[in-house]
């Protein structure tokens, strides 16, 4: 009786023996296709490396005032390619655009400034995503703010201008500057698209004045894209007021200075609408006349006068005007 339970005691524990050594062989055997995969991740990781070669011909192959297409030659042993941009003089404004794929051209829209710095690498892949990218090419530039293509003056009076502004867009807001005869800043003013008023007591009679006028973006967050300025548009305002007197049939004609003046011409004619003759030409702010077409000036008769100031800036003149005055002669 002893004998059979012995026997039997032996035969479950070779059984037991028997489970345990397959359950380690197949634990060992799971364990080693589980190396042998890390073993061939960690190989091909080991294949896989950073680009080569750069990219070659990064440029802007085209630009609206507010994208750019970058294009380049790709590089033989990239994958994919990243891009990042940022306004000229801050990199703290970068954008990236992770891993924009194997291309050879790339479009980037809503650009609000007037000058970026673009930067492309390609770059290849581990498994696990993490790239590996190569040397960086840079190419610097962006679409400029539109100049407006026309500028008018729309009204001039003392203490007040008034523009028109054509060929901006209206993305645009428009900004004007008002400055005096010798260049020096008097006001600025800022406007839509289509044109902007100046109001400042700087602008005084008796003047000659220039002002210019560029576009802008105006973004959330303060930020704004200028663009360059049109060239200056002279005017002037009224030479007023004109004083005149006589004695013994001379006319003696007086008048404000005309800040950014050259000379002064006299005019005198017998008709308020037309007819005028150039009685005198001078550089101080008054002159007399005593002649009307080679004749002295008559007892009884009327007469009416008129001051133009002259400017030349650039080759070309300018001329401020005074209302007509008339006198007769006693």
């Amino acid at each position: 009786m002893k004998m059979r339970q012995n026997r039997w005691r032996h035969c479950i524990y070779g059984c037991c023996m028997l489970v345990f050594a397959a359950g380690m062989a197949l634990a060992s055997g799971g364990a080693g296709r589980i190396q042998q995969v890390q073993a061939a991740d960690r190989l091909e990781d080991r294949l896989v490396k950073a680009p080569d070669e750069a990219v070659a011909g990064f440029q802007i192959s085209a630009a609206t005032m507010d994208s750019v297409t970058l294009s380049w030659t790709k590089a033989a042993d990239a994958q994919t390619y990243y891009i990042s941009y940022w306004e000229s003089g801050k990199p703290s404004t970068s954008a990236d655009r992770e891993d924009i794929g194997d291309v050879s051209e790339y479009t980037i829209t809503n650009l609000k400034q007037t000058k970026y710095i673009f930067q492309i690498q390609p770059a290849n892949k581990l498994h696990t995503g993490i790239p590996l990218k190569g040397a960086i090419a840079k190419t610097e530039g962006a679409p400029a703010a539109a100049v407006p293509a026309d500028v008018r003056l729309n009204h001039v009076k003392q203490g007040y201008c008034s523009l028109t502004v054509g060929g901006l867009d209206s993305l645009y807001r428009t900004e004007a500057e008002v400055c005096d005869a010798s260049g020096r800043l008097l006001e600025s003013s800022e406007g839509d698209c289509a044109g902007v008023v100046i109001e400042d007591d700087s602008i005084g009679n008796n003047g000659f004045y220039a002002v210019r006028v560029r576009g802008f973006y105006d973004q959330a967050g303060g930020y704004r894209s200028y663009g360059g300025w049109t060239d200056y548009l002279y005017f002037s305002t009224a030479v007023k007021p004109v004083k005149l007197s006589q004695k013994n049939g001379r006319v003696s004609v007086k008048w404000q200075a005309v800040q950014g003046a050259e000379s002064y011409t006299v005019s005198i004619s017998k008709s308020a609408s037309g007819g005028f003759q150039k009685a005198a030409k001078t550089e101080k702010a008054s002159a007399s006349v005593t002649e009307y077409k080679g004749t002295k000036l008559k007892p009884g008769k009327t007469y009416y006068i008129k001051v133009a100031a002259k400017m030349t800036k650039d080759n070309e003149a300018y001329t401020a005007n005074s209302a007509v005055y008339k006198i007769k002669i006693k």
